[in-house]
């Protein structure tokens, strides 16, 4: 039998799921950071990551970041991630008979991301014996806040005369459905050198590098194309100094 708000129940329920998981990182965000803050050896790194994506096309990551330790295996941190494609090509369509093309400054998707995360350490794997060297392994589950650079494309309408093509008006087209929400995770291996931190690792989110673009409909009624939605994933190397009162 059919019930007119199946849908709608079906939907609430998703929607609470996601709200409690957000409810269950942040309190657990909380509480960690209460027993830091309770803790006189509270410690922080400053580090500055760097990777490149393995899929979304060809794009870059850049992450300011600072974590905070009160404990020797676990912590907060807060980064901020840039984002961005490159070398794209500039996508056509026809736009009243005439040919148009993405502007310059909108044919790489870019992204701005708020990341809070927990910080999990493993014990010391290795460590030289004035703890001057050290080599462990680290987890960071968190939570992506994203905003693109833009919701919307513009494209350039051309003229031509002959083979010189002169541009003579431009064209928005909004985008619907933007998601901003999201979670994140990086895993890496970590080795001390005095104050100094370097790190390798991978990071995989479920952000939609597409989101800002993925419901846009052109002057032809189509779709703007995007590539379907997948795992976002990057490798990433770091440095980063340790502060120590």
């Amino acid at each position: 039998m059919f019930y007119p708000f199946q849908k709608e129940e079906v939907s609430c329920d998703i929607n609470m799921n996601k709200y409690s998981v957000i409810l269950a990182i942040l309190l657990l965000y909380i509480k960690i950071a209460t027993l830091n803050a309770q803790n006189d050896k509270l410690s922080f790194t400053a580090d500055l990551y760097g990777g490149l994506y393995l899929n979304n096309g060809q794009a870059w990551q850049l992450e300011p970041s600072v974590s905070w330790s009160g404990h020797k295996y676990f912590g907060l941190a807060l980064g901020l991630e840039l984002t961005g494609q490159y070398n794209q090509p500039s996508r056509q369509t026809i736009i009243d008979g005439n040919e148009a093309e993405l502007t310059d400054n909108e044919r790489n998707v870019a992204w701005i991301i708020l990341k809070p995360s927990v910080v999990f350490k493993s014990p010391t794997i290795w460590k030289s014996s004035d703890n001057h060297y050290r080599l462990w392994v680290q987890l960071e589950p968190g939570l992506s806040f994203a905003c693109p650079f833009r919701n919307s494309l513009t494209y350039e309408i051309k003229k031509f005369t002959g083979i010189i093509g002169q541009t003579v008006d431009y064209r928005t087209f909004p985008n619907k459905g933007l998601r901003w929400f999201y979670w994140n995770t990086k895993a890496s291996v970590n080795f001390s050198l005095g104050r100094f931190i370097f790190r390798g690792g991978y990071y995989i989110s479920n952000l939609d590098y597409y989101s800002g673009r993925r419901n846009i409909t052109l002057a032809n009624g189509q779709r703007f194309h995007v590539p379907e939605k997948e795992l976002s994933q990057s490798i990433f190397l770091s440095i980063g100094y340790y502060f120590h009162p």
